[in-house]
């Protein structure tokens, strides 16, 4: 060990320490970001982090990230300020090297950011899938859908889905020519996610999905509503998984679990005690850079950081699988196995009508 007297320090905050590269020069010690409630060991600090260098004069202070949600990146971004950026770096030191109590570092993992509350508008001209497909039924948008297994009417009635034919504003020139998922937030249009209609891979240029700028996602989740009316709730990745895994699934826009969104998750399946059940079914496939690392799947970090709480159940589909890409019939077959292999009892009946 390079470090054993920082390593003792993080030990003795947060317990569990993870290392990697053990005694080489680049070794890092890696334990659960406190900003972003981050369940995989995610923010790695290196063995030289607080340590004098005389050829720099520095202390090192920059030798620390978080892989989660970028909590210690010194730059301005949709959540924080570059000072407040540099704030957070020296909380965490003096909590680790001056034995500041962590407790309010902590805390601020369950202060949620303020956001945007204002209604959003559209970044141009759209038409609803449902009138798209009455008007141009073999139009690329409504075929794109139908070959991937949705309704276009049921998108557009149900979900709002729309196609954009237009747009305003040059900022939002990658929304042109897709189709638009809307999100709501308290009963308003907070955001919307495009999805390129075709093969994204053919250009680095293309994105498959553009999230409209300045409007973050992980706080605010999809369909938030279902964890208060069902007790047993299946969380999926994005959109289009939890359109097709039903009604009573929620999805996180990532692979992690937002802070906020955690105690939304917890207070709401809590009021039904035991018979809470949080399905984890995300994309199962691991990054590679993770797997070289040994580090946890994020199916089951997920599934650790809940299971505190309620009682959780794993779902790993098959490798290059995703809820989207299989029909409903299919993927209530993958969860039902998994619940009669661990034995527990899910109830996907509406309990509760808002």
């Amino acid at each position: 060990m390079r470090n054993s007297l920082l390593y003792n320090k993080l030990q003795s905050q947060f317990g569990k320490v993870l290392i990697s590269r053990e005694g080489r020069e680049d070794e890092d010690y890696r334990v659960c970001c406190p900003y972003c409630s981050d369940g995989r060991y995610r923010l790695y600090i290196s063995c030289k982090w607080g340590v004098y260098d005389p050829a720099t004069g520095t202390d090192n202070s920059h030798a620390i990230q978080c892989y989660n949600e970028q909590c210690f990146r010194l730059r301005d971004c949709d959540y924080i300020t570059y000072e407040e950026h540099l704030e957070r770096h020296r909380e965490f030191f003096a909590a680790v090297y001056c034995g500041v109590s962590t407790s309010a570092t902590l805390n601020l993992a369950t202060k949620a950011t303020p956001l945007p509350n204002e209604p959003l508008e559209w970044p141009g001209r759209v038409i609803r899938l449902d009138r798209l497909f009455a008007k141009r039924p073999k139009h690329p948008a409504v075929v794109y859908m139908r070959e991937r297994g949705f309704d276009p009417v049921q998108l557009g009635e149900d979900y709002g889905f729309v196609f954009c034919d237009k747009v305003t504003d040059p900022q939002y020139a990658l929304a042109l020519g897709t189709i638009l998922m809307p999100v709501y937030n308290n009963g308003i249009l907070y955001s919307w996610i495009s999805r390129y209609i075709g093969d994204s891979s053919l250009s680095k240029k293309i994105k498959k999905y553009y999230n409209c700028p300045g409007r973050p996602l992980q706080s605010v989740g999809y369909r938030m509503d279902v964890i208060a009316e069902y007790s047993t709730i299946v969380i999926v990745e994005g959109i289009l998984d939890a359109i097709k895994t039903g009604p009573f699934a929620t999805c996180l826009f990532s692979k992690s679990l937002n802070a906020a969104l955690k105690v939304k998750i917890v207070k709401g399946l809590q009021r039904y005690g035991e018979e809470a059940v949080a399905v984890i079914m995300l994309d199962p496939d691991q990054n590679e850079k993770e797997k070289q690392r040994r580090m946890e799947h994020h199916i089951e970090s997920l599934s650790n950081a809940l299971g505190g709480y309620v009682r959780t159940l794993p779902v790993y589909l098959p490798s290059g699988q995703d809820p989207g890409s299989m029909t409903s019939a299919e993927i209530m077959s993958h969860i039902q196995a998994a619940a009669r292999e661990k034995k527990v009892e899910l109830n996907f009946n509406k309990r509760c009508q808002l």
